[in-house]
Formats: structure tokens, sequence, C-alpha cells
């Protein structure tokens, strides 16, 4: 049942009741609803249309003689109505602005500072997860020498992230034929992702010699290894003290649960990994399809290093302020797109 086919009086009462919990996070009575919300009809009358709402699964009683909550079903229609209705004010994105740029120069360090920001005006867990090194374009590649067996890759690509991999090999190798293999590597790899350099490394060497191959094949190596790890160090949260505060989370069960969570990076970078898309993605309670996050709503947004792209978002529980935070990630979203690809020029 969507909110627009609603009747006048039950998209009133519904909204009010949506309102009011997640103000108050108490069950909404029809009393207090006549009394505060200025509906103009009696609590008799706001009792049945409750009745029906519950029918229509968008409230629920969490037990007898309480008031009504949103369930999972009315806060997906609550929210579906919000898409676009709200704005962060002029005061409020300057702040932001003014708490990323002033931070830091350094593209990693406004990354980590973004969740923080999410965190403090969310009242939520901000949580960001850094462009993925591996869906950047190379720019440059540069081999130097640690000893006689062990040298430093350095992989650089257009977003201006930097990634290095130490590479020890069977055999010595003179900083020349790192220099030469250098050379080889730039001319055949520019411009391709690691996932690409990943597939196509043993066919654009096919023809090198024996000496560059145990190179290039210690190089492929570590670089798989690269890809298949890059997950924990690249993320950021912030705000746990914020999801504590929630009443929500105030039973064992339920905190034991998001204390999980929050150990288990793993699992927030593989949630966030898989959000990525344009637009403001939102994810309520039981629609999560990881079972840690059934009582929490996720809201992300993707945001983009030039060819990379990252996510960003707050997590909470499903009784959360909606509407602010949809307009602060998605502003957020924009104005990291914005800054880290202004201090890569």
């Amino acid at each position: 049942m969507r909110i627009e086919e609603l009747t006048d009086r039950e998209r009133r009462v519904f909204l009010s009741i949506v309102r009011s919990f997640i103000q108050t996070a108490e069950p909404v009575g029809s009393r207090y609803l006549s009394k505060h919300h200025h509906l103009d009809i009696s609590p008799a009358t706001i009792r049945n249309v409750m009745t029906d709402l519950e029918e229509k699964g968008l409230i629920c009683q969490p037990h007898t003689s309480a008031g009504r909550i949103p369930t999972d079903v009315g806060y997906r229609q609550y929210v579906d109505s919000l898409m676009g209705a709200v704005k962060l004010t002029d005061a409020e994105k300057k702040s932001i602005v003014e708490q990323l740029t002033k931070f830091s120069e350094d593209i990693d360090l406004i990354i980590e500072r973004a969740s923080q920001v999410l965190s403090d005006i969310s009242n939520q867990l901000g949580v960001v997860l850094a462009p993925r090194f591996a869906s950047g374009r190379l720019d440059k590649i540069e081999l130097v020498s640690l000893s006689k067996s062990k040298f430093l890759v350095v992989l650089s690509i257009k977003s201006g992230l930097i990634k290095t991999i130490i590479v020890e090999i069977d055999q010595e190798v003179s900083q020349s034929m790192l220099s030469a293999t250098c050379q080889v590597l730039n001319e055949r790899l520019h411009g391709l992702s690691i996932e690409e350099l990943q597939r196509s490394i043993e066919e654009r060497f096919r023809d090198i010699d024996i000496d560059n191959r145990l190179i290039l094949d210690a190089i492929k190596e570590k670089a798989d290894t690269l890809v298949n790890r890059e997950s924990s160090f690249d993320f950021h949260f912030s705000g746990m003290k914020n999801v504590f505060l929630h009443p929500e989370f105030e039973t064992r069960d339920k905190m034991g649960r998001i204390i999980e969570l929050m150990d288990r990076k793993d699992v927030l970078v593989r949630v966030l990994s898989d959000r990525e898309s344009d637009g403001v993605s939102i994810v309520i309670g039981a629609e999560n399809t990881e079972s840690l996050m059934k009582n929490c709503s996720l809201i992300s947004a993707t945001y983009h290093l030039e060819d990379a792209k990252g996510t960003l978002g707050v997590i909470g529980p499903t009784r959360m302020q909606y509407a602010k935070a949809i307009a602060l990630v998605e502003f957020m979203a924009e104005t990291l797109s914005y800054l880290t690809g202004k201090k890569n020029k």
C-alpha cells in the first residue's frame, strides 16, 4: 500500500505516527495524536484509522495496550515520499565544506574526516569507503630497487591514489633491469585499471624475455593480492557513541548485534560496496541481506574520484530522521567528489 493510495485521513494519521515515533521513540497512541497533531478528528476515529493502517501493514502494535509504531514497510513508504523533498540549508552546507576543506590537503585525511562529519550531523554512525583503487586507471608505474632481490612497486592511478607493493624474487635484479621493465610496463599498461591489468597481463607480455617475465609474474601476483585484500584499510567509520544512545539498542541482544557489526568491518565494507549506484540508496531494516543489519537502516551514496568510486553513508536504527539524513548523504557525496577532484588537480 503506497501513501498515495491512502485516504487523506489515513495519510495524515500515518505521517503523524511516523514523525512522532521518530522524534520520541515511544509508541504513539490515539489520544497523543489527537492532542498534539491537530488532526481535527476524535481519538475514537483515530483508533479506527490506526486499525486500517495496521491491516495494510504500515504500522503495528509492539505489545497489547501500547500505541502504534511504523513497520519497515511503513518506513519504506514514508521514505519514498520524501525523495527530493528536503535539502540542507545554505548554512549547513557551508559548515560541511568548511570542516572538510580546513582539515587537510590530503585526500585520505579528507575522506577520514568525512565519516566524522556524517556522524556529527546525523547523530548516527558515519561510514566512508574509500575509492576502489582497483577500478582506477593506471597513470604511472615505478620500480625502485631495495636490495639485490627485492624492489618496490609504486602504482599511481589518475585519481591521485597511490599503492606501494614490496616484491621479492629468487634472483638478483639490477636497477637497470628494473628500469627497462618499468619502461615496458608503462608503455603497455598505461590507462588500464588494475582489474584490466590482472586480466590481460599475460597476453600483453607474451613476447617478453625470461628475466623480465620473472619480475612481471611477481608483480602480477602481488597486484592480485592487493585487489583481493583491498577492504578494511580503506574504510572509515565514526560515531559509535551515537549508536549506543538510541533506545533501540538498549537490550543486551540488540546491543550485542550492533557491537558485532562494528567489529565486522568486512560486513560493513561488503554492504557499502554492494550499494554503489547513482543517487541515494536507502535500505531499511529487514530489506538488508546481512543479518547483523536487520535492525538498522543504511542511507548511502556513491562519490567519484576520477574513474574510481567510493561509497559513504549513515547507519542507524530504522527510527531515524530520514529526511535530514538523505539530504546530508546526497550533499556529502557531491562535496567529497568535488573536493577530492580539486585536490587531485
